[in-house]
């Protein structure tokens, strides 16, 4: 082929700087994982309730399938025949969950962001201002088109961000400001509140914030940030992904239904792909229906995160995580993978974050952690933190 030999190349000088990426099938045992022929405690997973490798959902759920069977292909787009009984069932519990809002069902997050994200920059006089590190998918959205006009302001810098909304605002009819609820390296938390207090001042603002990491996690139903801050209604349009928290699969967008109506006929990455199976629907809606009773979890969760998050910080290294997501920083690739190997060496898979995925001199190891881990577990997780900082990264302060 015409493209070999430069593909060779390309990845040959990534192999170099060991930024080869691969991927490896897996066996998954609760919060065991199977990694080239040994067993680890998985600190690389989004299942942050453990529901997703519950036995007993699992085997609850099979049942009512075995009792209401469905397809295990839509075998069409929502718009054509992929839309079954069972996506209503699904739409129905999202609904349930969030009753002033509706409800539209994506394959995955990023098809969501860089589908719904790129349809509402393509509204004439509309701009998008989105956090430097708001996820690629938010990205990919904003540089669909080069028609779609977007800024990026500093992340969580809400003065650098009014200072963009007061000049476009003299410029353009509608602002769209998107960011994270919860940032998927940093595992730090957006300024909601001060979010909706520009929307407030500044009525040509709407706000789009992505809950993957947090929808699930947070508020005793499980409703992620901004329900837990009571936003929900401040907020036009909010994304919750299905498969980290929920333990499922696919995404769904929160919005007006003028929005989802909207969103219906503009998406691309909705109208011209074949929809999620019925069986994955009804899974969908079978944890939903449970998310609420999982307060507990959600409760083991905050308390080991925050014991992790106080041994990550130990030795003076910075820490900014407010969530279950902890970045571990490590500083060059090098060492990401040194503290890759000294991890699997403790029994734990916590994989190297490196550059260029994360800015240069941030390298880091990525914990994201699960309520079923036990005590002892987190406890050797603890152990290793401290222990890795004493040895290799005290010399670096």
């Amino acid at each position: 082929m015409i493209f070999d030999e430069v593909m060779a190349s390309e990845l040959e000088k990534r192999k170099n700087l060991d930024l080869l990426r691969r991927i490896v099938p897996k066996s998954q045992n609760g919060v065991m994982i199977e990694h080239e022929g040994r067993w680890y405690t998985d600190l690389s997973s989004n299942d942050y309730l453990g529901l997703g490798q519950d036995r007993n959902l699992r085997d609850e759920f099979i049942n009512a399938l075995a009792l209401h069977p469905q397809s295990f292909s839509s075998s069409g787009s929502p718009l054509l025949t992929g839309a079954h009984d069972s996506y209503l069932a699904a739409q129905t519990q999202a609904e349930n969950l969030f009753p002033t809002k509706k409800v539209l069902f994506f394959n995955s997050g990023f098809a969501a962001n860089s589908g719904c994200i790129a349809a509402l920059g393509g509204i004439k006089g509309t701009v998008i201002l989105a956090d430097k590190l708001a996820h690629a998918s938010i990205i990919n959205g904003m540089t669909a088109d080069r028609q779609i006009k977007a800024f990026r302001f500093p992340h969580n810098d809400m003065q650098a961000l009014m200072r963009l909304v007061q000049k476009c605002e003299q410029e353009y009819s509608r602002i769209l400001v998107v960011t994270e609820a919860v940032f998927s390296m940093d595992g730090d938390t957006a300024p909601l509140k001060e979010l909706v207090l520009i929307k407030r001042s500044h009525p040509k603002v709407a706000l789009y914030i992505d809950e993957a990491h947090s929808f699930g996690v947070f508020d005793k139903k499980g409703r992620g940030l901004c329900a837990e801050l009571n936003l929900l209604d401040e907020v036009d349009f909010i994304l919750c992904t299905c498969g980290k928290a929920l333990g499922s699969e696919g995404a769904f967008m929160l919005s007006s239904e003028y929005a989802r109506s909207y969103f219906i006929n503009t998406v691309r990455s909705l109208i011209f792909s074949t929809a999620i199976s019925p069986a994955a629907f009804a899974h969908m809606a079978f944890m939903l229906k449970k998310l609420p009773e999982c307060n507990d979890r959600r409760e083991r969760l905050k308390e080991i995160s925050a014991k992790v998050r106080a041994a990550a910080a130990d030795f003076g290294n910075p820490m900014y995580s407010q969530s279950q997501v902890i970045p571990y920083l490590t500083y060059s690739n090098e060492q990401a993978v040194q503290a890759c190997n000294f991890f699997k060496e403790r029994g734990l898979l916590a994989m190297p974050i490196r550059h260029p995925t994360v800015p240069k001199g941030q390298a880091r190891l990525r914990l994201s952690l699960s309520a079923a881990l036990s005590d002892e577990q987190v406890d050797l997780i603890c152990d290793a933190l401290r222990e890795y900082s004493r040895l290799h990264l005290k010399k670096d302060f």
